[in-house]
């Protein structure tokens, strides 16, 4: 009786459902508009839905325990659903063009729009009649909907340069708009071009040699990603107040200007390919995310706390190697295996709001740093050997502890086959990067750690181990 919950009541008449409907459809069209021995023209169509249903029922009855008594609110009944239905639709023209000295061009134009309706209704009774479950069988109620609509539309265009599999090119340009911008019309645009270049087609090696692969590539992209919704907008909540309906003032305030992150991409790379049983790639690439979306803080004097503002930017940088090795090839057994290295660094390189800590419970307990210089990972708390303050003079001085990205992460996949039989696995290992860790104190503050009466951390000897930390 003098636990929060008898459990094996609880685990009886506790009720927690859901049921869960879904429907993914999509439909192609293509129609061959032109075709001839060295051109030809598509048009091509493409729709698709995902129709989502969530039902949910958590009945709470006042018989349990941690119900009845004043030990809690007299039984909860919540009940709700949620609908979601997105859709696409795409238009694409393709142009194919081929000349005899092996030169081809291929013209890609297109259009296509994303719209996404989200709407969730919540219901929730209190104390409730007996062991009535209805939602109106009870002394309070509480509704609660939330509905999220989005529309995006974009266009693009793109040529693709082949020169008799030797030089291959790629330019093409996207324009995106989305209903979550501030300015709902305004076309933002994301420019892509890639080069590569197969020298082991450029006749400079023997065509019965070893070396199957050579490939020489350089890229370059960049595309956006969306605020969430409601960013521009100053959202009124709901209130009542003495039985009359009204409204109330948020905390966030809309920001009419707020436009989409972009990231930028370059990347370099060299593909080699051995007997055809091993490839190597490798690839180096620098990623910077510009107009970064964070909630900064306003003055308390403008009647709201944040606002969602295009305020930072950061710069990752790394390397990534494949080697693929084809090791039995039978007609009955085959056998390959890949190992995958790759590292990431990341620095925040320009932040327009003041440094922050964020991701945990308190900086005592230990979070990560966002400031300018630093990786956003990096962790830090209150230790004896403070070495950072988020923003000079007078500010808190804090300890860096480590950061929460590794030094370098490795995978080796194997994939087997013998007589029909798949045999697939990895192994994945991750070198370096911190956690937060509070199991620990979370047993202490229940006293329930393994060794929290022991003695032995105490220099004094007076307190035992689970009171010393």
């Amino acid at each position: 009786p003098y636990a929060p919950s008898n459990f094996l009541e609880t685990a009886t008449l506790v009720t927690n459902n859901e049921t869960v409907n879904r429907f993914l459809g999509g439909a192609n069209l293509t129609w061959k508009i032109h075709s001839t021995d060295n051109s030809n023209l598509k048009f091509i169509a493409r729709g698709g839905l995902d129709s989502y249903t969530l039902g949910t029922s958590a009945i709470f009855p006042n018989a349990l325990q941690f119900q009845r008594d004043g030990a809690g609110i007299n039984g909860v009944s919540a009940q709700g659903n949620t609908r979601s239905l997105n859709t696409n639709i795409a238009a694409f023209l393709a142009h194919g063009f081929y000349m005899d000295n092996g030169l081809s061009f291929t013209t890609s134009v297109g259009v296509d729009q994303f719209d996404s309706d989200l709407n969730t209704i919540l219901g929730t009774a209190t104390n409730l009649i007996g062991a009535e479950t209805n939602l109106d069988q009870a002394s309070n109620r509480n509704l609660d909907q939330n509905r999220i609509i989005q529309q995006d539309k974009g266009f693009f265009a793109q040529e693709e340069i082949n020169f008799d599999d030797k030089f291959l090119a790629t330019i093409g340009i996207r324009a995106d708009k989305s209903s979550n911008n501030g300015d709902v019309n305004e076309l933002f645009f994301y420019p892509k071009a890639n080069l590569a270049v197969n020298i082991h087609n450029l006749g400079l090696f023997s065509s019965d040699g070893l070396l199957t692969q050579l490939k020489a590539r350089v890229a370059y992209g960049e595309s956006g990603n969306f605020a969430t919704f409601g960013a521009k907008n100053t959202i009124l909540g709901s209130a009542v107040v003495n039985g009359n309906a009204g409204v109330g003032v948020p905390a966030l305030l809309g920001n009419p200007d707020v436009g989409p992150e972009r990231q930028k991409e370059l990347e370099f790379g060299l593909d080699v390919e051995v007997a055809r049983r091993v490839s190597l790639s490798a690839t180096y690439y620098i990623k910077t995310v510009t107009d970064l979306l964070l909630n900064a803080d306003l003055p308390t004097s403008s009647g709201f706390i944040s606002q969602v503002t295009n305020a930072a930017e950061l710069e990752n940088t790394g390397v990534e190697l494949a080697l693929k090795l084809g090791l039995v090839n039978t007609a009955d057994i085959k056998w390959s295996s890949r190992f995958s290295f790759w590292t990431n660094n990341t620095e925040v390189t320009r932040l327009d709001v003041p440094a922050f800590t964020t991701g945990g419970f308190a900086d005592f307990l230990g979070q990560y740093l966002v400031k300018e210089g630093f990786s956003p990972t990096t962790l830090i708390g209150v230790g004896p050997d403070p070495d950072v303050t988020l923003n000079g003079d007078g500010e808190p001085t804090l300890q860096v502890f480590g950061d929460a990205q590794p030094d370098f992460q490795l995978s080796w996949s194997n994939q087997f086959s013998w007589k029909g039989l798949d045999l697939n696995f990895i192994w994945h290992w991750k070198q370096g990067g911190y956690n937060i860790n509070l199991s620990t104190l979370l047993f202490d503050l229940n006293e329930t750690t393994h060794d929290f009466d022991d003695t032995g951390l105490d220099p004094d000897g007076v307190l035992g181990n689970g009171d010393y930390r």
